[in-house]
């Protein structure tokens, strides 16, 4: 419960220093769904057109991260103690539209996707191929897992079968498996891969490196990955197969010894983490990914950037290495425990212990500046330039690029 409830000295600060916009900036981060035509049902006419924000953040301060159903309550009922008999259900239906809850994130190039807590999806961003015209929007049978390309997105359904939508130019729906009994998915640029239960392997999609022609037919394996233009796969006695393309060498340098728990693509170069916390790392040395490894053990996490990479320590530190054009190894983040980490193109996230998002790298799409201030996250997700995190409360945050409508059209 500590998690919920906001910093007493800091909220205190903002009320007495009248911070009416950081005060704005809290409500609206975590209940953006809030506005003053609503509130006009809860409060009277007089604080509502004046804006009181003080009065609300006042309502609102002994809690955080919760459901907007309970804060209206606590808005209606002032010092009142919450007696939900007295609301209208009405209100409280209205109230809850568009409050939606999400289990799953993740994030395209230029599109995202979200899966609801009642196994349906929802999508937002990039249409220009029917990424969201054309998307699965409701069925009888819930969704379990998603994945999306450059302009192309799966679902996995519960009953093993597998949807594709958006992007066709490489065959990416029309060649999509029909029948059932996958239970993983993953995406490259413009190539897919699934994982059935037998632990056998089916891709489609683009061809242009062979990630089609060259993928194993046999061998029985755990978990999937896919790079641009590539596809890893782990084996389920460690073993590592890479296919694909093999202009920086991700097939040739693969690893061969099995000794592998964990897999992650970049761009062009992978990673593979190894049963004593140590990585492996194959593919493009442009910015030194791989003369940079970090040595030793103790590694528990990984994730790939087009051109860096970002390692997670049992001990909750991070370490960094690669491209730092973008300021990509960020070194301050040994103050924190961490306990979670994703990658964008040339930005990073690490998702704290204590609910709180660390973001840093590229900010040219305010990846940086618009990133949540708050302790309520449980998840987070990257595209090529922006940046998704799950709350507690099942809603979505979003930031960085809007190019495409990647945070106007979130679903909160």
């Amino acid at each position: 419960m500590d998690k919920l409830i906001k910093d007493s000295k800091y909220i205190q600060s903002l009320i007495e220093e009248n911070k009416d916009d950081d005060i704005e900036d809290y409500i609206f981060e975590y209940f953006p769904k809030v506005d003053f035509d609503l509130l006009t049902k809860y409060y009277n006419d007089d604080v509502i057109e004046n804006k009181n924000l003080l009065k609300i953040a006042e309502d609102m301060n002994y809690l955080i991260c919760n459901r907007l159903e309970e804060v209206l309550i606590k808005i209606k009922h002032s010092s009142q103690p919450l007696d939900y008999s007295s609301l209208n259900p009405d209100l409280i239906r209205e109230i809850n539209i568009g409050l939606e809850r999400f289990t799953k994130i993740v994030g395209g190039s230029y599109h995202s996707l979200a899966l609801r807590e009642d196994g349906s999806l929802t999508i937002w961003g990039n249409d220009k191929y029917n990424q969201r015209e054309g998307f699965p929007s409701s069925t009888k049978i819930g969704y379990v897992a998603i994945a999306c390309g450059l302009f192309h997105s799966l679902a996995l359904r519960e009953d093993g079968t597998i949807v594709t939508w958006g992007g066709n130019e490489d065959n990416q729906r029309d060649d999509s498996p029909t029948e059932i009994g996958y239970i993983a998915i993953a995406c490259g640029r413009s190539h897919s891969l699934a994982l059935r239960e037998d632990g056998t392997l089916v891709t489609w999609g683009s061809n242009t490196n062979y990630q089609r022609d060259d993928f194993p037919k046999e061998g029985k394996y755990i978990a999937i990955a896919c790079g641009y233009y590539y596809s890893v796969a782990l084996r389920s006695d460690g073993g590592v197969a890479t296919w694909g393309n093999n202009n920086d060498n991700q097939r040739d340098d693969s690893p061969t010894d099995n000794i592998y728990i964990a897999i992650a693509c970049g761009g062009y170069h992978s990673l593979a983490l190894r049963e004593d916390g140590s990585i492996a790392i194959w593919g493009n040395n442009e910015y030194n990914q791989r003369d940079n490894l970090p040595k030793g053990g103790n590694f528990i996490a990984i994730a790939c950037g087009a051109f860096h990479s970002v390692a997670l320590k049992n001990d909750g530190t991070i370490v960094t290495w690669g491209d730092n054009d973008s300021n990509q190894l960020y070194n301050s983040l040994t103050d924190r425990k961490y306990i979670a980490i994703a990658c964008g193109y040339d930005h990073s996230l690490a998702l704290r212990e204590d609910g709180g998002v660390a973001v840093w790298g590229n900010d040219e799409d305010h990846q940086l500046d618009n990133s949540p201030k708050y302790n309520c996250y449980i998840a987070i997700a990257c595209g090529y330039d922006h940046s998704l995190a799950l709350r507690e409360d099942g809603s979505v945050a979003i930031w960085g690029n809007n190019d495409e409508n990647q945070r106007k059209d979130s679903p909160n």
